[in-house]
């Protein structure tokens, strides 16, 4: 669908410009990384992600994450330099680079209920919190709502006020019909705005550790983190 970025911020251009990416982005190289994780103790976790993260940014990504295996509770931290990329999405970047962060709270409330809460710098430089709260089921179908609020003033973000949206996370093999740990995440919201705008990085620690903790890390699975 066609994006109407008639209405601006008064924030850095980092997601109001989407449709630009999308017109001159045919045929696009939406993302080209590499990545390590490790295991530094026992509930400890890393990452550590390069190259172009997603269709609009390219630079470093570094994470950790704190989680045993028998806890509902988690605990992370992420710090990421990056740049913005050209429109074309090929190989270059454009002049805007920024540092963005996060401490992230994780906690299964149990029947499938999961809360997140993200506090830190996003990436037009504003800072604040994003609360998300979702459910999954039996099926690997997850369903879930967030919303984000920063410092940057109402006049500042433009329409919508603050970033808000829904989360469906769909398992691959239901398109695929077979067993499959890959999955297929839609987020939808009514605009994209540049206040509250998160990267996007695949891999991160949460959900791939939380995967493995099901198979049991001490079991094949575990021999990844090694």
């Amino acid at each position: 669908d066609k994006i109407d970025n008639s209405v601006t911020s008064g924030l850095p251009q980092v997601r109001s410009d989407i449709s630009i990416y999308n017109t001159e982005g045919d045929p696009a190289l939406e993302s080209l990384t590499i990545a390590h994780y490790g295991r530094p103790a026992a509930n400890l976790y890393s990452r550590v992600t390069t190259g172009y993260l997603e269709s609009m940014f390219g630079g470093v990504s570094g994470e950790v994450l704190w989680k045993p295996v028998d806890s509902r509770l988690a605990i992370g931290a992420e710090v990421n330099w990056v740049q913005k990329r050209d429109y074309d999405q090929q190989f270059g970047f454009q002049d805007y680079d920024v540092v963005t962060g996060h401490v992230s709270t994780y906690y299964e409330f149990g029947n499938g209920f999961l809360g997140q809460l993200d506090v830190g710098q996003y990436l037009a430089g504003d800072v604040g919190a994003t609360l998300s709260l979702a459910r999954e089921f039996d099926n690997g179908w997850l369903v879930g709502a967030y919303a984000t609020r920063t410092d940057a003033t109402f006049a500042d973000f433009g329409e919508g006020s603050f970033d808000k949206g829904i989360r469906i996370v769909i398992p691959t093999e239901w398109f695929r019909g077979e067993p499959s740990r890959a999955s297929r995440e839609l987020d939808l919201r009514s605009l994209s705005r540049d206040g509250g705008a998160r990267l996007k990085v695949d891999g991160r620690l949460y959900d791939t550790v939380r995967d493995a903790h099901v198979e049991d890390l001490d079991g094949d699975w575990g021999r990844f983190w090694r």
